[in-house]
């Protein structure tokens, strides 16, 4: 056997019809998936003189044990051509006598995506059902006993337990069907040794797996290639720390002695239960029950991120205000209700539907639910129902936050906490706009939530593979899709920039210059469309493709206006700002004729644009040439580009951001707006821009939302950024060269008497710590290693130090 995996070996299986093909109806898993169980057993002499590592993959996700034991699920997301294996060491997991390996299967590719609908996730790209594992077992030294490779050895059998509905589905289901299982369907301990599968059929063989670098002339669709990230986090079975009755009534004492205690509960033949789960905060999970009996039952786990109450409900406290519906996307909304904490609140959503055997068994949805309540209704049988334990699982990618933050306001501190936790639920297998209602991975979101993670958790996996997840997307015209991975193309000139300032952040971060000359042909590639949509002054004008910037609420589906029919101030400091960066990456790699290329292309366009744009009667910038409109997200770019000089930024900053007259942003667009702040020389009023995140934690959130109407999702990846203000800017920690190679500290004072905490590097952790006393600025540096540190004091001048430790006081300015 080769030493390398999948190499004229393995092969693709799947049962009697092949691929794109189902068993007769009475044969086949009545479900919009098809649903196959695969089993494989082996001896084992001596397990003690014995080794087995498998690599295995599926289409479209599959769940892996090892006699009986769970081992993992997966692929990671990524696409046909680039479609990821896992590999595990099952070598701890042998014993002496019969082994088995056992897979479930989940085939999606069969049902069409359709957004108004259900139908499979729309980040799960597939071709055809199948399943592939390499593996021998060997003896410790590496001499084959039995090769295990996935062939017509393996056995298999329909499944048809798993059924999957699209109840209560309103609108837009980027997430897939939920699931309706009926367990009594399952055959009993089918993943275990002393399962006697003799009556399953052989597998059939679909074609020879291939690794993506081997591919000549390929019999299989897929190429292969090894996961870019962890397995996710999976925790231990933990509580729900609130329950009540639905409306709001108090559960009995054993209920709570079954919630907290796992103290069982027998629900007699009959019995109706509609009780709401409380996790007092958002988060993803499995829903975990374990249950004895209740043959004939019906349970109900329904979704949400917050309640919804009539909006002239008495007393209660709804989220945002009412409005039309008109250029919002809702889904479970609509305008006669809002969003609430209130106890009388309805839980709305998706649902999955368990019908229990009647057997000791535990569910769990084959994927992860995001959830701060659960709706749980039960419905008993003819027999009597025993819950033995109702709890969640929590997961998430395996970050391990380890910056810390803390400043003289503790309403800053508290958005510290909530922005960590918004960013960790947006985080899976890829990053994500958000986890209730899409699971997408958008390359606006990403811009943010990559560059909060890398710098709070040190973890830089997840942040490369979205770079690719991206460039593997790209389109033959040159442009990046908008999300990715994706059934549904979706494109979105600007977030092809946001992806360029992406690489570009994360190469100033990890200093990993080897991925960018990877991915800065692609950067040439966005650049290069650009070019060929501009107008006789070189600004990108009227380009194809949905060109949203931000959900400004003033501006249909988030287009700026004069975006259809020229240029616009956004879109072309968006381009100039992509060509700077662009020079800066080709300058990291020695390419310094194509730097200087673009930095010249950059530097002629930025007089263009100002005098396109500037408004002298108005003092700012127009969004379209002539007007009338401007916007606060406008004149952030036309600052963050340098096509505002220093005359032009003071003018500006007489009304920036507040003046009525300036189209209002979403979240999003404050992330710009905060590097226009400090640009502008105002960057200490930047906790009076604060607002919308104080009333999201106000109104009693978890995490911070898509946008200010408060109408779809209430965990939003690209609202976190206030994070990396804290620790940019209030603690002024930044790369001066890749990798922090060379550390810049610029703290902004920003009214604060105090602030500490620490951002990660490639090198261990930056400390820094500074305080307001008798008329002083004292600061105190701590640093992983010796790293030459540049230091900006208060007065503006800047001083050069070595060493692990800086303990310095200056004079106030």
């Amino acid at each position: 056997m080769s030493s390398s995996p999948f190499v004229n070996s393995a092969s693709w299986i799947w049962s009697a019809e092949g691929s794109h093909s189902a068993p007769a109806p009475r044969d086949a898993s009545p479900s919009h998936y098809q649903v196959r169980m695969f089993r494989r057993t082996f001896r084992v002499a001596d397990p003690a003189k014995a080794k087995l590592t498998v690599a295995l993959s599926a289409d479209s996700r599959y769940l892996f044990w090892c006699n009986g034991t769970f081992i993992g699920r997966g692929p990671a997301k990524g696409d046909v051509n680039h479609h990821f294996y896992d590999s595990f060491d099952l070598t701890p997991h042998l014993r002496k006598g019969r082994n088995v390996l056992a897979a479930l299967v989940l085939d999606m590719s069969r049902v069409a995506h359709r957004p108004a609908l259900l139908g499979p996730p729309c980040s799960v790209m597939t071709y055809t059902g199948g399943f592939v594992l390499e593996g021998a077992l060997t003896t410790r030294g590496g001499k084959v006993i039995e090769d295990l490779r996935t062939d017509a050895t393996w056995r298999v059998a329909v499944d048809k337990a798993h059924r999957f509905q699209n109840e209560n589905t309103t609108f837009e289901g980027y997430l897939g069907y939920f699931e309706h299982r009926v367990s009594n369907l399952i055959p009993e301990d089918w993943q275990s040794v002393t399962f006697d599968d003799a009556k399953w059929s052989p597998a059939h063989v679909l074609f020879k797996a291939e690794l993506l670098a081997n591919r000549r002339d390929p019999a299989s669709p897929y190429g292969l290639i090894p996961r870019m990230i962890p397995m996710l986090e999976e925790g231990e079975p933990a509580p729900f720390p609130d329950a009540y009755v639905n409306g709001g009534g108090e559960i009995t004492p054993a209920w709570k002695n079954l919630l907290a205690k796992n103290r069982a509960l027998t629900l007699p033949a009959g019995t109706k239960v509609d009780l709401v789960l409380d996790m007092g905060q958002l988060t993803t999970a499995f829903p975990h029950l374990v249950v004895s009996g209740g043959a004939g039952s019906t349970v109900r786990l329904t979704y949400a991120e917050a309640l919804r109450l009539p909006w002239d409900t008495p007393g209660a406290k709804l989220l945002g205000k009412k409005q039309s519906l008109a250029n919002l996307a809702s889904h479970f909304a609509d305008e006669s209700t809002g969003w609430t904490f209130d106890r009388r609140g309805k839980v709305t959503g998706w649902c999955d539907i368990w019908e229990p055997s009647g057997r000791d068994e535990t569910f769990e949805p084959l994927h992860w639910r995001a959830f701060r309540y659960v709706g749980l209704q039960i419905t008993v049988g003819k027999k009597p129902l025993t819950l033995r334990a109702v709890q969640q699982r929590f997961t998430a990618y395996p970050y391990r936050v380890k910056a810390q933050f803390k400043s003289s306001d503790p309403a800053l501190n508290k958005i510290w906490t909530v922005g960590l936790h918004t960013m960790r639920m947006c985080s899976h297998e890829t990053f994500e706009d958000c986890p209730h209602y899409e699971q997408m991975q958008y390359a606006g979101d990403t811009m943010i939530t990559s560059k909060l993670a890398m710098y709070t958790t040190g973890d830089y996996r997840l942040s490369r593979q979205a770079l690719y997840h991206f460039d593997w997307s790209r389109l033959s015209d040159g442009l990046t899709q908008a999300r990715y991975p994706s059934r549904l193309v979706q494109v979105i000139p600007a977030w092809s920039i946001h992806w360029i300032t992406n690489l570009k952040d994360y190469v100033a971060c990890t200093g990993d210059r080897a991925t960018a000359a990877d991915l800065v042909p692609g950067v040439r590639s966005v650049l290069d469309w650009y070019q060929r949509h501009t107008d006789a002054s070189g600004l990108p004008a009227k380009m194809p493709f949905w060109n949203i910037t931000d959900w400004c609420p003033w501006w249909p589906r988030g287009v700026v206006p004069g975006a259809d029919t020229g240029p616009t101030c956004i879109h072309a400091a968006q381009y100039i700002n992509a060509l700077d960066e662009a020079a800066w990456l080709h300058r990291q790699l020695g390419q310094d004729a194509r730097a200087d290329a673009f930095a010249a292309e950059a530097a002629a366009l930025r007089p263009k644009a100002h005098a396109l744009f500037w408004s002298e009667s108005e003092g700012l910038y127009f969004d379209r040439p002539g007007g009338p409109e401007v916007s606060q997200y406008g004149n952030a770019w036309a600052i963050v580009a340098g096509f505002a000089g220093e005359r032009e930024r003071a003018i500006i900053m007489r009304r920036f951001p507040t003046d009525p007259k300036l189209a209002p942003g979403s979240f999003f667009w404050m992330h710009t707006g905060f590097t226009a702040l400090d640009k502008g020389g105002c960057y200490d009023d930047m906790p009076k821009h604060l607002g919308p995140w104080h009333e999201s934690i106000g109104y009693g959130l978890s995490t911070f939302v898509e946008e200010n109407s408060y109408w779809r999702s209430l965990c939003h990846a690209w609202s976190a950024h206030p994070v990396l203000e804290f620790q940019q800017r209030i603690l002024g920690v930044t790369p001066a060269e890749p990798g922090f190679a060379r550390v810049r500290i610029q703290p902004r004072r920003c009214g604060l008497a105090h602030a500490s905490g620490s951002v990660c590097t490639p090198h261990g952790l930056i400390r820094v710590a500074w305080r307001v006393a008798d008329g002083k600025f004292h600061l105190t540096v701590n640093l992983p290693t010796d790293l030459p540190t540049t230091v900006v004091v208060p007065d503006g001048r800047t001083r050069e130090y070595s060493g692990r430790v800086i303990n310095e006081s200056y004079d106030l300015s």
